[in-house]
């Protein structure tokens, strides 16, 4: 085996045995309430240093290789069909800049460019949107610092200043694991050209940023996460009550106005609505009188930029039984899938507008309702950092699906995000039509 490749595979060993390390450590502080000790910080003080030098190592690593084989992105594909069709798995591990693939078994290694993912992961977030960074390769217990301004004085001539302390607040961001696995057939891996350049490229990355703009975006905690959530959850009990097509004044003076009152400079102020609200405000004018404006205008409202996603909405699913004897719908809470049929699909902003739409049902129909409650939210995104941690990890697996004849595409990372300052956020509950 080459020499060089076997270097590079201790070097990625190596730093994914340091993240893993800086982990334990966070966690044990987690789990004793405690800050770290002076040995501890030595040690993670040292672990980022070693794991520094290794990134620049692994660069190294990469140009060279790449200087030498022009033909890497081939070499790799390759690797990855040969490997499914001898059922041996194939690792692809993102380091900051450089991504390594290799044969889990044998050690070899060819390194890519990271920017493949994490580039289309980043385009179109909300970090895109309001021009921060999506940081990446981060520590095990990364501490998102802030400070705010200090302000200066007026002092005569020979007269000293005042020392001022600045107001320093730090959170530590708990990590957790995000993934997806994609099956495709053994006859479209060898058969499909650019397959492996489009799973990583595309689909890969829009997953991930589902689920992150799911976690973001959402009013409540999503299934399965225990430290990971957005500024607006929690927030409903207090949401600013809007019209069901909110107003131009409703929007700036209870909600741009009430966040930057706080104190926030809003440099990084954005809305968050879904697509079906914008387009709404977009036909909508500023005011009833004179020249005729609409509220949004090229992304923009109040000035502001709107970031649309879906996730930012709320859709509870129940199921309604209709009785003759009442002549009326009534709460079916015991709903079996595989049992009960579903005679009605249908949607509202209430149960009574959802279930309007139904002419002439009959005895012991039963509806799927979803009544959907539209929210927009607006925050100052410096206040939500989030970033992927250690390095992020695809396994190209040809066992688990064997007999379907599939090989199954895993991608996994760990991810964490940090409310700085919950006033920084500010939440509206649109009102369903009268």
């Amino acid at each position: 085996m080459n020499k060089k490749n076997v270097n590079v595979r201790e070097l990625v060993n190596q730093f994914q045995a340091n993240c893993d390390r800086i982990s334990e450590i966070a966690d044990l502080c987690e789990k004793e309430q405690r800050e770290r000790t002076d040995a501890e910080t030595a040690e993670y003080n040292a672990l980022v240093s070693k794991n520094q030098l290794l990134q620049m190592r692994l660069q190294v690593a990469a140009a060279d290789h790449l200087r030498d084989n022009p033909n890497a992105k081939e070499d790799a594909i390759k690797m990855i069909r040969e490997n499914a069709a001898r059922s041996r798995k194939t690792e692809l591990i993102f380091v900051r800049d450089v991504m390594m693939v290799s044969d889990v078994k044998d050690g070899g290694i060819i390194p890519l460019n990271v920017q493949d993912i994490i580039g289309p992961l980043t385009e179109g977030f909300i970090l895109d949107k309001v021009g921060l960074p999506m940081p990446t390769g981060l520590a095990g217990d990364y501490v998102w610092p802030i400070y705010e301004m200090v302000e200066a004085q007026i002092a005569g001539e020979g007269v000293a200043l005042t020392d001022k302390k600045i107001p320093f607040s730090k959170l530590t961001a708990t990590p957790e694991r995000v993934g997806i696995a994609i099956p495709v057939t053994n006859q479209t891996l060898n058969q499909t050209d650019g397959l492996l350049e489009m799973i990583i490229r595309q689909i890969m990355p829009k997953s991930i940023r589902l689920l992150l703009n799911k976690i973001l975006f959402s009013t409540a905690k999503v299934n399965g996460a225990t430290h990971l959530e957005g500024p607006f959850v929690g927030k409903k009990a207090t949401a600013v009550s809007l019209s069901n097509v909110p107003t131009y004044k409703q929007l700036n003076a209870q909600m741009k106005a009430a966040v930057l009152e706080t104190g926030v400079e809003g440099e990084s102020l954005c809305w968050v609505m879904t697509k079906s609200m914008q387009a709404i405000l977009e036909g909508e004018p500023i005011n009833s009188r004179g020249v005729y404006i609409p509220m949004i205008q090229n992304g923009m409202l109040c000035g502001l930029p709107v970031y649309t996603t879906n996730a930012i909405r709320e859709a509870a699913v129940q199921y309604q039984k209709y009785n003759t004897t009442g002549t009326k719908w009534e709460a079916y809470g015991s709903f079996q899938e595989g049992t009960d049929t579903v005679t009605y699909d249908v949607t509202g902003d209430t149960l009574e507008h959802a279930l309007a739409k139904i002419s002439g049902p009959e005895n012991g129909q039963i509806a799927r309702v979803t009544v959907v409650t539209e929210y927009i939210g607006l925050g100052d995104w410096r206040y939500q950092p989030m970033g992927l941690f250690g390095s992020v990890r695809f396994i190209v697996d040809p066992y688990s699906q064997a007999r379907k004849d599939s090989v199954d595409f895993i991608l996994n990372t760990d991810y964490g995000t940090k409310c700085l300052r919950p006033e920084g956020f500010i939440l509206g509950k649109v009102a369903p039509a009268e």
